[in-house]
C-alpha cells in the first residue's frame, strides 16, 4: 500500500458556509436575498465594515478597526470595536472574498455575511446574513435575531438599489 494517499478536497461556497454556521447555532436568525448590484461592487461595499455596517444596521453607530493581519490563506483577521447604542463591543473578524465572520469577545454574539455572484444574473449578488447568540439555551432568541437579520438585509437591499450612495 502506498503512503501517498490523495484525499479529496471539499470546500463550501461562502453562502453554504453561512448556512452551515446558522444551522449549527440554535438561536441563529438567517436572511437570504438577492442584491441589485454586481458582486464586486456589493462586496467592496460590505467589506468596508466601518462604512457599510452602520448604514444598514440600525443598532451599530460605528465600527473602529483596531488591528488588521493578513492570513496566509487570502483572508484577513481584524480586531474591531463595534459601537452598539454607545456600548463598545470588541469583535474578532475573519474577512475574505465573499465571507465575513464576526465574533464578539467571549463569543457572546456572532454575525456572518456571505455573498456570491447570482448564477442566474451576474449583475446581481446572492447575499446571506446571520445573527446569532451561540450560548446554550439561547434558541428562544431566534425570532428576535431573525428580525434583526431581516431588517439589515432590507436596508442593505435599498442601499444596493441606490448604488451604495449615502
Amino acid at each position: 500500500m502506498s503512503a501517498d494517499i490523495i484525499w479529496p478536497a471539499a470546500t463550501l461556497s461562502p453562502i453554504a458556509r453561512a448556512r452551515a454556521i446558522a444551522a449549527a447555532i440554535p438561536s441563529a436568525g438567517i436572511m437570504e436575498s438577492t442584491l441589485d448590484a454586481p458582486f464586486a461592487e456589493a462586496w467592496a461595499f460590505l467589506a468596508d465594515l466601518p462604512r457599510s455596517v452602520p448604514q444598514f444596521d440600525r443598532d451599530v453607530s460605528s465600527i473602529t478597526v483596531r488591528g488588521r493581519v493578513e492570513l496566509g490563506d487570502g483572508a484577513e483577521q481584524l480586531r474591531v470595536t463595534v459601537h452598539n447604542h454607545g456600548v463598545p463591543w470588541p469583535f474578532t473578524v475573519r474577512l475574505e472574498s465573499g465571507f465575513c465572520l464576526m465574533r464578539a469577545r467571549g463569543r457572546l454574539y456572532t454575525v456572518v455575511m456571505a455573498a456570491t455572484p447570482d448564477p442566474a444574473d451576474p449583475t446581481r449578488t446572492r447575499f446571506v446574513h446571520v445573527e446569532a447568540v451561540p450560548l446554550p439555551g439561547a434558541g428562544f432568541l431566534r425570532p428576535v435575531l431573525a428580525g434583526l437579520a431581516r431588517h439589515d438585509v432590507h436596508h442593505l437591499a435599498r442601499l444596493a438599489r441606490d448604488g451604495f450612495r449615502t
